[in-house]
């Protein structure tokens, strides 16, 4: 009798899977690109503590600097940190505090990452970009992270005073404490948060790099991919009246310095793989190709009645692809005797009706390649707000503070010492555009703004947000404008 043979295949083995998907089965996933890799790998981190190479604390009218180099290994995690903490030089002012929007990032000045001779990321007047992007943090995280990691604090609270204990008259900054006294309510800095003389109580706070650096949001270094050193260099404002907010009517001009021994860059290195995933990863990419974007600043000075006539202003950016632009107009007269110091954002004027505009219509535009983003200036307060979310997100501010709109019970009381409603009140006004037109011709971006603004207004600062191209090729880099 015949027995007939078994023919039944056996089941298909991962390697076969992946034959079929084309897939090889030594290939290594991306781990530049910071998404989500899809095999588990171990995970070895690897954490330095370096001390700066250079350092130079600055005065009263010189700038103070510091330099890293980074050990090319592994890959640097984007939210490797900087260690900072600051001290007064001297006298009797012990309740001095970090701007709310900002946080000890109010210090630096320009933030520099540079591979060999090429600058990958390079942005001045860095706190004025990270007060916009910091807007965008939630109320909950200011409050309960940013506050004690960088010292940023722009969250909201109800405020009661006196004959309203049970219905908020107003709202306000948010520390954690309570306000003292409900006639005129006042909150104060936590004795924890407060810099004076006593390098060994302040407190210390840290810089994100991928803050620093917004590329490192979306990708990482592969440091032992690159041949040539890598550095991070930071330029810090000067020591009397940039680094430092000081509580109402205590002595101003006292100079802030950094606490050398506190400065440091905390570099993880990540290493993936138990073998030699990594070797593998370096011989089936000998060339990687990434873009990123950096931000060009463009600084004018204005004045109220160059506003009020009506301002264009060329960005530059020729040939380029621009995909957003963001605007302030500002203040820099005002020192450290302010909440927000010279880090404002100045919203035009209301009338005694709180409507804007009353006199001089507001109104916004941009033009490039012969055609301008909108089709008719914007000129209402509440489409300017929504451009700006369309372009980086939703702001966590009021009404109040973006524009210096608002009904009864607003903006009230004190926080150490300053009136809210006059320093808060129309100082996050942002302007952000997501251009749509394409590559930016050989004429530039001109921008177009009209307004009238506060009498002390004398700053106009654009950031150009453009695409770069990297290509890192047997571990050299080379850099180009996409």
């Amino acid at each position: 009798m015949d027995v007939q043979a078994d023919v039944t295949p056996p089941p298909p083995t991962k390697s076969d899977a992946k034959a079929l998907l084309g897939q090889d089965d030594d290939a290594i996933p991306d781990f530049v690109t910071l998404s989500t890799i899809p095999v588990n790998y171990v995970q070895q981190l690897e954490s330095d503590l370096l001390e700066p190479q250079v350092f130079q604390q600055g005065s009263a009218t010189q700038d103070g600097f510091c330099r890293w180099v980074l050990a090319n290994k592994g890959f640097l995690h984007s939210h490797s940190k900087i260690l900072l903490s600051t001290k007064l030089a001297s006298g009797s002012n012990t309740s001095s505090f970090h701007m709310p929007h900002v946080g000890v990032g109010q210090i630096i000045k320009k933030a520099v990452l540079r591979i060999g001779n090429q600058e990958i990321n390079s942005i001045d007047s860095w706190r004025k970009l990270f007060s916009m992007k910091s807007s965008l943090i939630t109320n909950e995280n200011n409050l309960e992270r940013e506050m004690y990691m960088t010292g940023r604090f722009m969250s909201h609270d109800f405020n009661y005073t006196a004959g309203s204990r049970f219905e908020a008259a107003g709202y306000g900054l948010d520390n954690g404490l309570e306000q003292t006294g409900l006639t005129h309510p006042n909150k104060l800095i936590p004795t924890w948060m407060k810099t004076g003389t006593d390098e060994t109580t302040n407190p210390s706070f840290s810089v994100d790099l991928a803050d620093l650096f917004p590329f490192l949001k979306v990708h990482q270094l592969a440091l032992y991919l690159i041949d040539s050193p890598v550095v991070i260099e930071l330029t810090f404002y000067p020591t009397v009246g940039q680094r430092i907010q000081i509580v109402e009517g205590t002595t101003q001009d006292i100079a802030c310095e950094i606490v050398r021994d506190e400065l440091k860059f905390c570099a993880d290195y990540i290493f993936y793989g138990a073998t030699d995933e990594m070797e593998r990863y370096r011989q089936q990419n000998p060339e990687i190709n990434f873009s990123f974007v950096d931000y060009r600043l463009v600084e004018h000075s204005t004045s109220q009645s160059a506003l009020k006539s009506g301002l264009v202003r060329n960005l530059g950016m020729a040939n380029r692809i621009v995909p957003r632009i963001l605007t302030t107009v500002s203040d820099t007269s005002v020192n450290e005797d302010g909440l927000l110091g010279e880090v404002n954002a100045l919203a035009p004027l209301i009338n005694a009706s709180g409507v804007v505009g009353a006199t001089t219509k507001t109104a916004y535009n941009l033009k490039y390649n012969d055609r301008f983003e909108y089709t008719t200036a914007i000129d209402s307060t509440a489409r300017l707000f929504s451009e700006f979310t369309h372009s980086e997100g939703i702001p966590f501010v009021t009404r109040e503070e973006f524009s210096d709109e608002s009904a009864a019970g607003g903006l009230n009381a004190s926080f150490a010492g300053h009136s809210q409603s006059d320093e808060l009140s129309g100082q996050f006004f942002y302007l952000g555009t997501k251009l749509t037109g394409g590559r930016v011709g050989g004429r530039g971006i001109d921008l177009y703004l009209t307004g009238e603004f506060p009498s002390g207004v004398d700053l106009f600062t654009s950031f150009c947000e453009y695409v770069r191209v990297a290509t890192l090729k047997n571990g050299m880099f080379e850099l180009y404008n996409a």
